[in-house]
């Protein structure tokens, strides 16, 4: 049958004569239907999941955020698709079986500038994934509005509005090296996560200037499910690897402001 032609069985009572009738209504798209549905797709999602019922559950929350979905069952079979067309998003329902997925999420970050969500099945591994690099991880099992919005809510945020520090950029003596994510001022180097480095981009995309969580979050920083404090987290962090070099910066907080890198 077409995607997208949903079948619903009734069941009429025939006149005058009590009997039940089984009738099938079949609702078919026409062009224009189907030109307007294809107008309304947002974006196209990859699908790794190796449970049949899950993978069905996940396809149609796709669908239900507008987008167009692509399924596969394992790492191996969504590596050629990530080869061949661009995807916005990629969702993976990882098994309690995989124990190098950590590894895997920075491999494929490395592949592909699609949103990432895991879904796992434990609070460790939720908390790896972002150091690997996920957008957002929800728990296995999931519940679907959960996932149809945080589909949406990673297809919002653009990552096009982050600077990104893909080479050697130098600034008030610094030197920010993205290739390998590092930090070397006055001969000490100090390294960061890609959730770090992508924090930081944003700091150094809008220095002096005061930020609130939503706009941070807006310029495309990744965040799971507790925006605020995670945010909150990754800035002591930062906080604590800048500090020791004494570089010719500063990030502070502002209560009702937000946070701002100071640059002298």
């Amino acid at each position: 049958m077409v995607h997208g032609v949903q079948p619903i069985e009734q069941v009429i009572t025939k006149a005058g004569s009590g009997q039940p009738a089984h009738v099938r209504f079949v609702a078919t798209e026409g062009p224009t239907m189907a030109r307007r549905k294809r107008s309304c797709v947002s974006g196209a999602v990859l699908i790794i999941e190796a449970d049949e019922a899950y993978r069905a559950v996940i396809e149609t929350c796709v669908r239900l955020a507008a987008c167009r979905a692509e399924a596969v069952s394992d790492l191996q079979r969504a590596l050629p698709e990530l080869e061949s067309e661009s995807f916005d998003a990629l969702i993976w329902g990882v098994g309690p079986e995989e124990d190098r997925w950590s590894e895997l999420v920075a491999q494929l970050r490395a592949r592909t500038d699609a949103r990432v969500l895991l879904l796992a099945d434990h609070f460790e591994a939720a908390q790896a994934a972002y150091e690997a690099g996920a957008d957002q991880v929800l728990p296995k099992p999931f519940i679907p509005s959960a996932l149809v919005g945080a589909l949406k809510a990673a297809l919002r945020r653009s990552p096009s509005l982050m600077m990104h520090l893909a080479s050697r950029v130098e600034i008030k003596g610094m030197t920010f090296d993205g290739e390998g994510r590092t930090l070397q001022f006055n001969g000490q180097q100090v390294s960061f996560t890609v959730q770090e480095w992508d924090l930081l981009a944003v700091f150094l995309s809008h220095p002096n200037r005061f930020l609130s969580a939503r706009e941070i979050i807006r310029l495309g920083w990744r965040a799971g499910e507790h925006e605020a404090e995670q945010l909150r987290i990754y800035v002591r962090r930062l906080r604590l690897k800048l500090e020791p070099l004494d570089v010719a910066g500063r990030l502070v907080t502002q209560h009702n402001r937000g946070y701002c890198l100071i640059v002298d």
